[in-house]
């Protein structure tokens, strides 16, 4: 098979119970990634440690501002991308983006109110 510039490439041929099952970890995995209580992996939403509250918020932190960049950059190329890949993207990758950002955030948002609660039960058992 040749490109539109005349130039041989081969298109591997994927069995279809293979290319159905990665169809189905990349649904399982947009799920996931759409559950706004998910915890990242190591993370316990009931710690009592304020460290731990603090490493939190700067995780979540890194992650809202990675998938924030990557929406912004998605977003600048879209118009510069052929109608057909400007459409695909706008469906399926900026959506993806947005609810990771927002499920980032909100984790984020936990985390912040965690910490903030730590701190003053912290403050309160200093001064009793």
């Amino acid at each position: 098979m040749q490109d539109p510039s005349g130039r041989d490439f081969f298109v591997q041929k994927d069995d279809d119970s293979d290319m159905a099952s990665r169809r189905e970890e990349a649904a399982e995995a947009a799920w996931e990634g759409a559950d706004l209580e998910r915890p990242l992996s190591g993370e316990d939403p009931e710690s009592d440690s304020l460290a731990q509250a603090r490493h939190w918020v700067t995780v979540y932190g890194h992650l809202v501002n990675l998938e924030q960049q990557l929406f912004d950059l998605l977003a600048q190329l879209i118009p510069s991308m052929p109608r057909e890949a400007q459409r695909e993207a706008e469906e399926t990758n900026l959506p993806v983006l947005a609810s990771q950002v927002e499920r980032f955030r909100h984790r984020l948002d936990y985390w912040v109110r965690r910490e903030q609660e730590l701190r003053e039960s912290g403050s309160k058992a200093l001064h009793s």
